[in-house]
């Protein structure tokens, strides 16, 4: 939910339980002041009819007041007034119809010339009720007039306001750290929205410098290290060609050498595995993994036949916009894993569709957690020449490109499937 449909709601979830809170005070306030003018004009009416009394005038307007009866005197033994609302029944002119009416009713039991007498006088609330949810109703036509106009207003006002904030936050999505020039942001006079642009724009010019500084201490560093490794492993080269060296010292430079090339290939793995996740493999083409796939058992045929792998394969012609260097490292390491973690006299499954690559392998059972099988230097092989990254550098490449990655083991037969999404595929014409 958006910020401004959040506001709106709380604004107009608070008007309505105001407005609620308001009309039924002010039902409250509007029935007590008719309730008391009309208890004033009942008072009046009791006083004229006891100055009637007092002084025998005759009552031409007014009902007799009636005496009372003993019990009435024995409860209201002091003069007592008594208000109250009461329904009567009357009779409608012209309609022959009765019905319930309310009124506002006042008795009175006073001592006039030495006599109890219970005098009554009412007043029809019909008119003042009438009138009250008059009041009322305008009240809420106009409140509501008045809700509905501000909303509308406080909606325009907040979409022009947040104009900028929601054009910088696409712009933000579009964002990426290998952009040579600084982001641009929707100007905006509000003070908040300024601070927030100007911390946007500190924080992306630093992590574009950052990446940056990055990007050349890993190119650097790789570079830096690869030479003295090559220089190691030549000099080792020309010691292990020598006549001058025993068995015992030959085999130490055998070990020393294979050391060097474990790490020159550990420095390159890693420099891979940084560029992909520093997303440097961006420019994208249309890649054809048949013609990928085809090529990699090319380079990989003898460390097939070496084992005897049978290999089974079913591609079809389909093509994906994507990277094509990191699609060829991809399946270059599921097949090298493939081959690997394959037992002899094994099996290769490899299926290519439009929506899915699937590498299936026979092997030894897993013994570790699946969970952990994607996770860097966790390797299930205890060959020497295992780095444990390649199912990370796999897993990573998927990442990047928004595929889905998954690992299956039924009856010792190892399924690494990867699973593309929509708007990478494309069908050969």
């Amino acid at each position: 939910m958006k910020l401004i449909e959040r506001t709106s709601r709380t604004y107009l979830w608070l008007s309505i339980v105001i407005f609620l809170i308001s009309a039924g005070m002010l039902i409250f306030v509007l029935t007590t002041v008719m309730n008391n003018r009309l208890d004033e004009q009942l008072r009046y009416f009791k006083d004229v009819i006891a100055k009637r009394i007092k002084y025998d005038y005759p009552l031409t307007i007014f009902e007799e007041p009636i005496e009372l009866n003993e019990a009435e005197q024995y409860k209201y033994p002091n003069d007592t007034i008594i208000y109250k609302d009461t329904l009567i029944l009357r009779n409608i002119e012209g309609e022959g119809i009765n019905e319930f009416e309310k009124y506002r009713q006042l008795t009175a039991y006073e001592t006039l010339h030495n006599i109890r007498y219970k005098i009554v006088a009412r007043n029809s609330l019909v008119r003042n009720q009438d009138f009250i949810w008059v009041i009322v109703v305008s009240s809420f036509i106009i409140i509501i007039l008045l809700l509905i106009g501000l909303w509308i207003l406080n909606t325009y006002i907040s979409k022009k306001l947040w104009h900028p904030f929601y054009t910088n936050i696409n712009r933000l999505k579009n964002f990426s750290v290998q952009d040579q020039e600084p982001i641009k942001l929707e100007k905006s006079n509000i003070e908040e929205f300024q601070e927030l642009n100007e911390s946007i724009r500190n924080l992306t010019q630093k992590l574009q410098s950052d990446f940056s500084n990055l990007k050349e201490f890993s190119e650097n560093a790789s570079h830096e290290m690869q030479t003295p490794l090559a220089i190691m492993q030549s000099k080792i080269e020309l010691l292990l060609q020598s006549d001058n060296i025993n068995q015992e010292q030959s085999e130490q430079l055998q070990s020393i050498y294979q050391a060097g090339k474990r790490l020159s290939k550990l420095n390159k793995t890693l420099l891979l595995l940084a560029k992909v996740e520093n997303q440097q493999f961006s420019t994208k083409e249309e890649v054809s993994f048949k013609e990928l796939i085809e090529k990699q058992l090319e380079n990989y045929e003898d460390f097939i036949l070496n084992k005897n792998i049978s290999v089974s394969k079913e591609l079809s012609d389909h093509i994906i916009s994507t990277n094509v260097t990191l699609v060829d490292t991809l399946v270059s390491n599921l097949l090298s894993n493939a081959i690997k973690h394959n037992i002899n006299n094994g099996t290769i499954s490899i299926t290519f569709s439009k929506n899915q690559l699937i590498f299936s392998n026979t092997g030894e059972q897993l013994k570790g957690d699946p969970e952990n099988l994607f996770n860097r230097f966790k390797k299930q092989s205890t060959r020497k020449d295992s780095l444990g990254l390649g199912l990370a550098i796999i897993k990573q490449i998927c990442d990047v490109n928004q595929w889905q990655l998954n690992y299956s083991c039924v009856n010792k037969l190892h399924t690494l499937s990867v699973s593309f999404n929509s708007t990478t595929t494309n069908q050969n014409d």
